[in-house]
């Protein structure tokens, strides 16, 4: 499934779009972006999973000019608006079409994501991209990770839940509010924060939380090598 179908917007609206859909969506992926910092190394290679339209990609070369990165994604149409983004910017990137759950990941020194590893249908199969994203990353190299982590408890997750309603409710109607979260379900899964945290470390990282505006957070894991 495509992004814009996924999302039940025309492609061209995705930029200004997800920012409805998204609380603190800007914060997310500045949050995202400064994590890089904690790289002592000069010149990073960089690997953006699930890019987009490179909103996520643009930010880190910002925060981190010296980086070499490669923005993946497996939907072409998406992943030319994302060459678009660094053509106008003036911004040096390598891009790559393929999923990131298919492909052999190269080898780098940072692998983050922007609301893209919720895909990932099952738990077992997050666990071995876990599992993939550390063999790929140098020593003391890092995941970075921008997502939906639910709430284990399951009233603060009801609380999670009517904060984004509320959110969504700014924009949109009640019924197409509705509508868009019956759309998403039929393909995003959300794992609580604990249990991604236990499948990072299990998978080798020590992972930190340096961001949350709930359900919405940023996962710095770092690899143990």
């Amino acid at each position: 499934m495509s992004v814009a179908s996924h999302l039940n917007i025309p492609l061209d609206d995705y930029d200004a779009r997800i920012r409805t859909f998204i609380p603190g969506y800007e914060q997310l992926l500045d949050a995202a972006a400064q994590a890089l910092r904690a790289l002592p190394d000069p010149e990073p290679v960089i690997l953006d999973l699930g890019t987009g339209t490179g909103a996520l990609a643009a930010r880190c070369i910002s925060v981190r000019s010296d980086a070499k990165l490669t923005a993946m994604d497996e939907d072409a149409a998406i992943l030319d608006m994302a060459r678009q983004r660094f053509a106008r910017d003036g911004k040096v990137a390598s891009f790559l079409q393929s999923s990131f759950l298919e492909a052999l990941l190269p080898r780098c020194d940072a692998i983050v994501a922007s609301l893209a590893l919720h895909h990932v249908r099952t738990i077992e199969r997050k666990q071995q991209l876990y599992r993939d994203c550390r063999s790929a990353l140098a020593p003391n190299g890092v995941l970075i990770s921008a997502d939906c982590f639910v709430s284990a408890d399951t009233k603060l997750a009801e609380l999670e839940r009517e904060a984004w309603r509320a959110h969504l409710q700014g924009f949109y109607s009640e019924a197409e509010t509705e509508a868009y979260f019956a759309a998403w379900a039929q393909e995003d899964v959300y794992l609580p924060l604990m249990q991604e945290l236990t499948l990072l470390r299990n998978a080798g990282f020590s992972p930190e939380v340096t961001w949350r505006v709930a359900p919405f957070a940023v996962i710095v894991a770092r690899n143990q090598h």
